[in-house]
């Protein structure tokens, strides 16, 4: 647990950064009455507003993706940020400094890793040198004749860093162990691979050309190796695994380079070559996924950088099918998405070369909007001469317009493709409209479904009326609880963390009778006591108040059902245990306290 002073200094940064403020940076908040309502930001959120965020508790909480938390919580998950990095950018938001917090232990564990990521850090530089100088050596010829085949200059050698993984089982080992770093560290820095015998080897030792992936802080965070001999079975292209600095769906390549461009624009390319060669030519805001599908988190990592985004794929079937996935997760956060397109077939390195930058500047200023493109997409699949065809496109383009949120933008493409079909255009809308309402139907019976499986799994399958009934009291107190006076109310009652059915609720309540012991009850406090993964289902408990007014009364109404189900329960096991004075006790004193209760 934190020190109380470092815990002091969390309440500091979380008082002065408020958490609509936050979240309203990602996504557009809409006030429903004492909260606030959006589209999730953390997840492929559509349709209906899941997030919920709370002023007064300072939480949110989302019901599809099951986030949630404070401030800190929030920047963690949107910018995939460990807690302590969390609370550091928060602090200089605040213009705050950050204290040494935590424990010796703790101070020591963070030390411990900051320590590994610097070592991965150095190794990967150094690692980059030795490939460097790989390249320009007696064996690199070979790897320096391919860049020079693909048209790379020298000086875009030296920019991008480029070099070369000779084959053999142990140079690089050698090298680095030679500078002092030992097989294990380079092990986790994802340049070596284990035998089974505990000896290393290099990750690299089939004769590869090898570009460095810098992240927007300039360090070598990982190696992309494409390989140019015939003697490996590993694949044409192969990067570093994941290690404790390099997330290959978190990261972009070129984009060390592109942060800089003020243009408010990026280029989304999908091979390293594509973007070497936009840079060499003088094109300075393409980036590139790193060999894999591009991602939310690669979306949310340009949004800082850009609004704007350009597709630039291979014109190839698969190339279009990755740029219409693509673009639907950049849709989702809001990006403006254009899809250029080489007719040509080739890619844009291939281009570039054939027919200059500024030729290709012009595709780029040309490139189709990304619901022109989709529409343009289905329309190549059908006989638009053909009348049960014209049915068919007009019901796929329906089914993509009933997507789109903005009625203005819906109308136009309405027009475009009712004209293309031949369709009235109120006829189409009208269709529209229905996709849009059977969406909407659909998603409310499948949030309707999942509610539902959840609730089973939690009671094993039973439906029981008053198992439910307990379940929202529990539910309800432990929110009431939150509130100090509450919680000291219903510990007097005789309630323990034992009576509470759910075992997270069990565990809830025990830490809210631990911290109101140790004097620290408050929200975040709370919340600081589970693990990350726990956090969100504690939001949400402590959110969902049903809009409950004067909980410092309304309390005793979940409390009466749960001193029932405890009575209940101790009075079936008087009866098991065959223990009748003690029942005969009981039951008398519950008849007086239904006396006193008609009295009162």
């Amino acid at each position: 647990m934190a020190s109380q002073d470092f815990q002091d200094f969390i309440d500091e940064v979380l008082q002065r950064n408020d958490i609509v403020e936050i979240i309203s940076g990602y996504t557009r908040l809409k006030r429903v009455g004492n909260r606030y309502a959006a589209l999730c930001p953390l997840h492929n959120d559509k349709k209906s507003p899941s997030l919920s965020v709370a002023p007064d508790k300072q939480l949110f909480h989302c019901f599809g993706c099951g986030a949630g938390g404070n401030a800190i919580h929030f920047i963690m998950a949107i910018e995939h940020l460990d807690f302590m990095d969390a609370l550091k950018y928060l602090a200089e938001r605040a213009h705050l400094s950050m204290p040494e917090p935590g424990s010796p232990a703790d101070r020591q564990k963070r030390e411990e890793t900051a320590d590994k990521k610097k070592r991965i850090y150095e190794i990967n530089a150094e690692a980059g040198r030795y490939f460097y100088r790989c390249l320009a050596g007696e064996g690199g010829k070979v790897a320096y004749a391919y860049l020079k085949e693909r048209g790379i200059s020298n000086a875009t050698i030296k920019k991008f860093g480029l070099g070369f993984a000779p084959e053999g089982w142990t140079g690089l080992l050698q090298y680095l162990t030679q500078k002092g770093y030992k097989e294990h560290d380079i092990y986790e820095a994802g340049l070596a691979k284990a035998r089974d015998n505990g000896t290393y080897y290099d990750a690299f030792y089939d004769g590869r050309v090898m570009f460095p992936i810098i992240n927007v802080q300039g360090n070598i965070i990982g190696f992309g190796g494409r390989i140019i001999t015939e003697n490996s079975n590993t694949g044409k292209y192969l990067n570093t695994p994941e290690t404790l600095v390099f997330k290959k769906k978190e990261n972009l390549f070129g984009l060390n380079f592109a942060k800089n461009d003020n243009s408010g624009k990026l280029l989304l390319m999908e091979g390293y070559m594509d973007v070497i060669s936009l840079h060499q030519a003088g094109i300075g805001n393409a980036v590139a996924s790193l060999g894999t599908a591009f991602t939310p988190e690669q979306a949310r990592l340009i949004k800082r950088y850009a609004n704007k985004v350009v597709l630039c794929y291979d014109a190839d079937q698969a190339g279009r099918k990755a740029a219409v996935r693509a673009g639907a997760i950049l849709t989702d956060e809001d990006m403006k998405t254009r899809v250029l397109t080489i007719t040509d077939g080739k890619d844009p390195d291939e281009f570039i070369k054939a027919r200059g930058p500024e030729m290709f500047q012009i595709l780029v200023e040309s490139a189709k909007p990304l619901l022109t493109f989709r529409i343009d997409e289905i329309k190549k699949k059908y006989d638009l001469e053909d009348t049960e065809q014209i049915l068919e496109f007009s019901e796929e383009a329906a089914t993509l317009l009933a997507d789109v949120k903005n009625p203005v933008e819906q109308e136009l493409y309405i027009k475009r493709v009712a004209q293309e079909s031949g369709l009235a255009p109120d006829t189409l809308a009208a269709r529209v409209k229905v996709l849009q309402r059977k969406q909407v139907k659909t998603e409310m019976q499948r949030e309707e479904r999942r509610e539902r499986r959840e609730f089973e799994q939690r009671t094993g399958g039973r439906r029981d009326l008053e198992e439910m009934k307990l379940k929202n009291a529990q539910r309800l107190l432990l929110n009431f609880m939150s509130e100090p006076v509450v919680l000291k109310k219903v510990q007097e009652a005789g309630i323990v963390p034992e009576d509470f059915y759910d075992g997270l609720y069990r565990t809830l309540a025990q830490e809210m009778y631990e911290a109101a012991k140790d004097g620290t009850a408050d929200i975040h406090a709370l919340l600081a006591r589970f693990p990350d993964a726990k956090v969100g289902a504690v939001a949400a408990i402590l959110l969902d108040d049903k809009n409950t007014a004067h909980k410092e009364q309304a309390y005793l109404q979940p409390l009466a059902i749960m001193l029932e189900v405890k009575r209940r329960n101790a009075e079936a096991k008087l009866l098991e245990q065959g223990d009748l004075n003690a029942l005969d006790k009981m039951l008398k004193e519950k008849k007086q306290d239904k006396r006193r209760n008609r009295r009162g």
